[in-house]
C-alpha cells in the first residue's frame, strides 16, 4: 500500500495542477460537465504511469485509471446517506491499486456485481470527484455535498480528491461552509473570470501540493 501511494500521490497530484493550469488558460473550452471529465480523463491517461497495462490474476490485461467505477456502499442519494437497499454510487474516477489487479480476477477489479466486489481498504489508491460549474446555483449544494459524502464513506479508497471547476464568480457560492474542515478528502476550488477584460483565477486550497 505505502508503495504505491507514494509513487502515485505526487504524480497525480502533478497531474491535477497540469488540470488546473489549462483550465486557467483556456476556461471556455468546456461548455459542459461532461465534456470537462472527458478532458479530465485525457490528461490523466496520456501520463504512461496511468495508462500502463497490469496482468489480472486470470490473465487479462487492464490499466489503473477508470471513469464511473462502482462504490461498495449503497446509498440514498437524495438524503445523502448509506442505504444497504439503495443504489451503488459511481466515482467520476478511479485509479486502481496494480497491486489489487495482480491479484485478482477481471471480474472482482470490474466491481460491477457486488457479490464479486472485493472492497478492501487498499483496492483504490484514489477516487476523484470532478464538479463543472457555469452558472452558480444553491442546486450545485446537494451535488458537492453528495460527492463530499461519497468520498467519506469509501473504505476502499486511500487518496480523495474533490475537484470544483467555475468559470465564473456572478452569483457565487460558499459551497464549503460545512465541510471545509475535514482532513481525509483534498477539496480544491477554482474559479476563473474576467475584470476588466482580463482574465484572473480564484483558487481555494483546501490542503497544500
Amino acid at each position: 500500500r505505502g508503495n504505491n501511494m507514494e509513487q502515485f500521490k505526487p504524480l497525480i497530484e502533478k497531474t491535477i495542477k497540469t488540470i488546473i493550469n489549462q483550465f486557467h488558460r483556456k476556461p471556455y473550452n468546456f461548455f459542459n460537465e461532461h465534456e470537462f471529465h472527458q478532458y479530465c480523463y485525457h490528461v490523466f491517461y496520456s501520463k504512461k504511469e496511468f495508462s500502463k497495462q497490469y496482468e489480472t490474476k486470470d490473465k487479462k490485461k487492464t490499466n489503473i485509471l477508470h471513469p464511473e467505477y462502482p462504490t461498495i456502499n449503497r446509498y440514498d442519494r437524495k438524503r445523502i446517506r448509506i442505504d444497504p437497499k439503495g443504489t451503488r454510487a459511481r466515482y467520476d474516477m478511479a485509479i486502481l491499486s496494480p497491486n489489487f489487479i495482480q491479484t485478482r480476477p477481471l471480474k472482482k477489479i470490474i466491481n460491477r456485481n457486488i457479490k464479486f466486489s472485493s472492497g478492501k481498504a487498499n483496492d483504490l489508491i484514489a477516487a476523484i470527484e470532478f464538479k463543472f460549474i457555469t452558472n452558480h446555483d444553491k442546486k450545485f449544494q446537494h451535488e458537492i455535498d453528495w460527492d463530499f459524502y461519497k468520498l467519506s464513506t469509501a473504505k476502499e479508497v486511500n487518496l480523495k480528491y474533490m475537484l470544483v471547476f467555475a468559470n465564473t464568480i456572478e452569483n457565487e457560492v460558499d459551497y464549503f461552509t460545512k465541510i471545509k474542515n475535514d482532513k481525509d478528502i483534498k477539496i480544491i476550488y477554482v474559479a476563473v473570470y474576467e475584470e476588466n477584460n482580463k482574465k484572473k483565477i480564484k483558487k481555494y486550497l483546501l490542503f497544500r501540493y
